[in-house]
């Protein structure tokens, strides 16, 4: 009697773990999924405007008063 109760549970660890990679394997499957679809949302947003870091402004750099440093009284 003690071997026909050893080969029912080694039988039944088999077929539980058999079960469990089943529907577990989705479960973890799903999950890799959902993890990329994220990773690939993330990157398609900071491709989805190539002129971001444009500036808008073409005189911002440029000196907009031409007679600041000159000199207008020559006898100053």
């Amino acid at each position: 009697m003690n071997q026909q109760l050893l080969v029912g549970a080694v039988v039944g660890l088999i077929v539980g773990a058999g079960v469990g990679y089943y529907f577990g394997y989705d479960t973890g499957w799903e999950g890799s999924v959902k993890a990329a679809k994220e990773q690939a949302v993330l990157e398609a947003q900071g491709a989805v405007n190539p002129f971001e870091d444009v500036s808008t402004n073409p005189l911002e750099n440029v000196k907009t008063n031409p007679y600041e440093n000159v000199k207008t009284n020559p006898f100053e």
